[in-house]
């Protein structure tokens, strides 16, 4: 069994980490960046209606900052508005509203606001990118703080006995989530398997799953070994409201958007799949959840 794991944060710290990120390389090219003023000629009859401060044409320093930028906001704005999109119409404006601001800056275009000094920009950048904290801590502070372990397919064959789940997390008290695609690939590799000691595992942890029905009804949840309790999910993950790198014929990529859909709706726990598929480690890192590495 191994102990890796890329650290049981909840999904609200893994967006503030790399907010902080972002406004450190916004900061950095703020550093770089000159801002250039306007002069209007008096003698002339023209008016020229145009913002009287502007950024320089970028040097190539600026380009490769604005690069890296644009790379990591596109991720970490898609994965923020996915996990606010339960919010109020009015925050989401004000989401949406910030989100121009941050892009119009990354990309220097016109704007009547630029500030007078380097100094006083990065005052305003910082102050504009407040309410995507505020909007994080309301977040971090909404719900039930649980720890939610989502075991893969082999993981969940590798270790069916709910009690090694505390182990692997660290914490007495949690949840198990048995999702969609994991009971289907279990249902499958039961059929399919053509090793007859797999196929008898499979089987075994099938029986086990069933079992637990007799205790109460697994949607609502179940409670085994006095703290842990044990779920399922029905329904298949909404990929019309998913990342929009991740692949609906893709197995993997339904596990990544069912814990997405229960991150969304458990707001401030740490939702933690359990696998030693690396690709899936990658895809997990990648939509900001926390993994767990199994052996």
């Amino acid at each position: 069994m191994g102990d890796g794991t890329n650290s049981m944060k909840t999904f609200v710290e893994h967006l503030t980490t790399q907010l902080d990120s972002i406004k450190l390389t916004m900061f950095e090219l703020l550093d770089n960046s000159r801002i250039n003023f306007r002069r209007d000629d008096h003698y002339s009859n023209i008016a020229v209606i145009a913002p009287t401060r502007y950024w320089d044409n970028p040097t190539e320093t600026e380009q490769t900052l604005q690069i890296k930028l644009k790379k990591n906001y596109d991720q970490w704005i898609e994965t923020f508005k996915l996990f606010t999109k339960n919010s109020p119409e009015s925050s989401k404006r004000k989401i949406n509203e910030t989100d121009e601001f941050i892009i119009n800056w990354i990309e220097k275009k016109s704007d009547w606001e630029i500030p007078n000094t380097i100094a006083e920009a990065k005052v305003k950048f910082e102050n504009s990118i407040k309410f995507f904290y505020d909007t994080l801590n309301l977040y971090s502070s909404n719900g039930d703080k649980e720890i939610i372990i989502l075991p893969d397919t082999n993981a969940l064959i590798q270790e069916p006995d709910p009690k090694t789940y505390k182990t692997l997390s660290g914490s007495d008290k949690l949840t198990i989530v048995f999702l969609p695609t994991v009971l289907s690939e279990l249902d499958e590799l039961k059929l399919k398997s053509s090793n007859p000691d797999f196929q008898k595992k499979v089987k075994s942890v099938i029986t086990r799953l069933k079992g637990y029905r007799q205790q109460g009804n697994l949607i609502d949840g179940v409670t085994v070994e006095k703290t842990i309790k044990l779920k399922m999910v029905a329904s298949e993950p909404n990929f019309d409201r998913t990342l929009s790198w991740l692949d609906r014929d893709n197995n993997d990529d339904r596990i990544i958007a069912s814990a997405l859909e229960i991150q969304r709706d458990n707001p401030s726990s740490a939702v933690c799949l359990v696998t030693s598929d690396i690709n899936l480690q990658n895809k997990t890192e990648m939509a900001r959840l926390s993994y767990i590495d199994i052996d």
